[in-house]
């Protein structure tokens, strides 16, 4: 690792500069906002999903606890560990009325970001073939 300052290599552990004096770790606000979006950060799967597929695995499996699996389905292993602590601990907490919302929240929650995810895959899959076509005139100038 190298200090953001004085450009000297440092030991990455090392939370002030040896050389410089300088603080290397970001503000408090800085690390919360990008930690935090780890977990909820959605990643790029190869195909599309179908959004009611996912929606009605999140409405028919919440039911029977089961909800998070939708998220599998999406290829989305954050939402799923997340959504399932929440799940273990909202239900016991409420006294079962999380039971009764939690099945339309995951509904919901998996068929919006079904279609967030066909986004994403439609613009990777846009921008490949859009890098595949200039080398080609490339080639034919």
């Amino acid at each position: 690792m190298y200090c953001k300052f004085c450009g000297k290599e440092i030991e990455e552990q090392d939370q002030f500069c040896p050389y410089c004096g300088r603080e290397q770790t970001e503000p408090l606000s800085a690390r919360i906002n990008h930690s935090g979006r780890k977990w909820t950060e959605l990643k790029v799967p190869n195909d599309t999903k179908n959004p009611g597929v996912a929606a009605s695995l999140g409405f028919f499996l919440g039911w029977f606890f089961l909800g998070p699996i939708g998220y599998v389905y999406l290829e989305q292993w954050n939402w799923f560990w997340l959504t399932f602590i929440i799940q273990l601990f909202a239900v016991p907490l409420t006294f079962g009325i999380a039971w009764i919302i939690i099945p339309v929240l995951l509904a919901f929650h998996q068929y919006q970001q079904a279609h967030q995810i066909n986004k994403l895959v439609l613009a990777r899959r846009e921008k490949q073939l859009g890098g595949e076509e200039h080398p080609e005139q490339d080639q034919q100038d």
